[in-house]
């Protein structure tokens, strides 16, 4: 009997800005960002590839048992095998 694929448990987040430098985290369970039309995107592991335009706002992600929030500017958003990047001018 073959094994299922196992869907990693974590993402990786990097957010590079021009301005201001960027952010890297790892062992995210969680994340919940503002989209450019108003709506919020939430994120857990094993989600399907996305590219999205991104609102200012608040990043909110957890780390274990932890609940974290970053300012984040507007931007482009993609995933791609567990791996979030957000790409901001500010």
């Amino acid at each position: 009997m073959e094994q299922p694929d196992r869907v990693p448990k974590t993402l990786r987040l990097e957010v590079l800005s021009l301005g201001t430098g960027g952010l890297t985290l790892e062992g995210i369970t969680s994340l919940q960002i503002k989209l450019a039309d108003g709506s919020w995107l939430g994120i857990r592991p094993g989600h399907a590839p996305i590219i999205a335009a991104t609102d200012d706002g608040e990043l909110k992600y957890r780390q274990g048992h932890e609940e974290h929030t970053v300012p984040v500017r507007s931007g482009i958003m993609t995933l791609t095998d567990n791996m979030i990047s957000i790409l901001t001018t500010h």
